[in-house]
C-alpha cells in the first residue's frame, strides 16, 4: 500500500457517485473517459484500466452493496477513484501466476496512491491517478521495418 495523498476538496472539484449494483462495467469506463474528455491519450486508459480493475475486484472478492466514486481534481491534475463494499478482505499485492494477480500490481504501478479506509459497516478502497503525465497516443503507428539487406 502506497502513503495516501488525500485530496483536500475545493471548487476544482468534479466528481460522480454510482451504485454499482445496478450500473454496468461499460458505463462506469463511459464516464472515465467522459470526465476525463476531451483528452483520448493512456493517462485516460490508464484510469479507466485501474477504475474497472477496482471495480471488478469488489464485485468477485467482496460483498455488495458496492458504491464507486470518481473525482477530478483539476487544480491539482488528479483522478480519485473509490470502490465501496462490504467484503471483509483488503486488496494487496501479489506475484502474478495462471490465477491472476496482475491488476492489483497495475494499480500499484499506475497510482500515485492507494490504500484502503475502514468504516463501520463497510471499507473504501481508493487510488488516485495523475492526469498530468506527458500526452501518449493510446495507438502509436509501428516503426517502419529495416530495409532488407542488398536492398
Amino acid at each position: 500500500m502506497r502513503t495516501p495523498a488525500w485530496p483536500i476538496p475545493s471548487d476544482d472539484e468534479q466528481g460522480l457517485e454510482f451504485d454499482l449494483d445496478v450500473t454496468p462495467d461499460w458505463r462506469i469506463r463511459d464516464v472515465v473517459r467522459t470526465l476525463l474528455a476531451p483528452d483520448d491519450s493512456v493517462v485516460v486508459e490508464d484510469a479507466v484500466l485501474v477504475t474497472d480493475e477496482m471495480v471488478a475486484n469488489a464485485r468477485e472478492h467482496a460483498r455488495p452493496p458496492w458504491r464507486c466514486r470518481l473525482t477530478v481534481f483539476a487544480g491539482s491534475g488528479r483522478l480519485r477513484v473509490e470502490v465501496d463494499d462490504s467484503g471483509p478482505g483488503d486488496p494487496y499485492v501479489r506475484e502474478p501466476d495462471l490465477t491472476g494477480g496482475r491488476g492489483m500490481l497495475l494499480l500499484d504501478r499506475l497510482a500515485l496512491a492507494w490504500g484502503v479506509v475502514h468504516h463501520q459497516r463497510f471499507k473504501t478502497v481508493w487510488a488516485e491517478l495523475p492526469l498530468d503525465r506527458p500526452r501518449l497516443s493510446p495507438v502509436a503507428s509501428a516503426p517502419s521495418p529495416d530495409p532488407a539487406p542488398g536492398s
